[in-house]
């Protein structure tokens, strides 16, 4: 067995033992929900940044649709969990559509502002309307229900998250090995010589917009039915900017640098301690400058370099 498989598997083990161990302190594999949650945000803006070269300013507005869509047709509706979570992705996998082929014709900066637009507008939108719950939001939103099993304690819900946390990571693997994989990569660095190659650039970077912004959906809906509570002030632009930035220090372009990203940004405050919190908002935004200058793969490298040491011992 090769090293690196054994690594995987040591880490898959620690995984399924870790809320076992941390069963007497909820609170902790409350914070592990969060950030499988927020990981998986952060991998579709990863496939839409690292790997499609699409600036996004706006994806937490795919998680709100995500949650308050699941959340309401559960609340208001009656209906089961697997038909409002498979609705809220197949919504946001509408939206963005919609986003993406206004996108062609922006790029870089114009991209970042028109999804910015986006975001704030749809955190507006939210407020206003009474089926949302306005500015008092939705509160008592139910657990996750599937097949009559209630995912009612955090390390039930911790087990599910993993599950689906695993599968999508998984899916995005086997896309960005793909030819779309590949064609993704060839827009991003030489777009025009990608064109002259005959990739569909239109095609790609639309459905690049649409995966991603379904991960989103996929992510806000388990927010919803996690925390139980959605407030449209959760999907401002100021948590866009922060997923933006943690998946820019996890690693553009990597499969596991969204999770590290977001595991250093929540724990990064309960190492430093609270009363200098604000020492941990500055030291991730020197983090997120010197990925961008000198890291592009940010934590991952650490991963890397840690896979190169052991081919040279094995």
């Amino acid at each position: 067995m090769k090293k690196s498989t054994l690594i995987s598997l040591l880490l898959l083990a620690l995984s399924l033992v870790l809320p076992i161990v941390l069963s007497e302190r909820p609170s902790l594999i409350a914070y592990l929900n969060l950030i499988m949650i927020y990981a998986l945000s952060a991998q579709g803006l990863n496939l839409l940044l690292g790997y499609a070269g699409q600036v996004s300013l706006g994806h937490a507005a795919f998680m709100a649709i995500g949650g308050y869509t699941s959340a309401i047709l559960v609340m208001q509706f009656g209906f089961n969990n697997i038909f409002s979570i498979i609705s809220a992705i197949l919504l946001t996998g509408f939206c963005g559509l919609f986003v993406g082929f206004p996108s062609l014709r922006l790029s870089g900066f114009y991209l970042a502002i028109a999804t910015m637009a986006l975001g704030t507008a749809s955190a507006d939108i939210i407020k206003r309307l009474s089926i949302t719950g306005g500015d008092q939001g939705l509160r008592n939103i139910p657990p996750l229900n599937i097949f009559s099993y209630e995912f009612v304690s955090e390390i039930q819900k911790y087990y599910l998250l993993l599950i689906i946390l695993l599968i999508v990571f998984i899916l995005v693997k086997n896309l960005v090995n793909s030819r779309s994989g590949r064609a993704l990569r060839a827009i991003r660095d030489a777009e025009l010589t990608a064109e002259t190659m005959g990739i569909n650039i239109a095609y790609y970077k639309v459905v690049a917009f649409v995966i991603s912004s379904m991960i989103a959906g996929l992510s806000g809906a388990l927010y919803a039915h996690t925390i139980s509570y959605l407030h449209p002030v959760n999907f401002g632009l100021s948590f866009s900017i922060e997923l933006l930035a943690m998946t820019i220090v996890g690693g553009l372009a990597t499969i596991w640098g969204p999770l590290l990203g977001v595991l250093f940004w929540v724990f990064l405050p309960r190492i430093i301690g609270a009363r200098m919190e604000f020492l941990a908002t500055a030291f991730f935004g020197i983090m997120v400058i010197l990925s961008i200058r000198f890291f592009p793969r940010g934590l991952s490298e650490i991963i890397f370099r840690l896979e190169r040491k052991l081919k040279l011992y094995s």
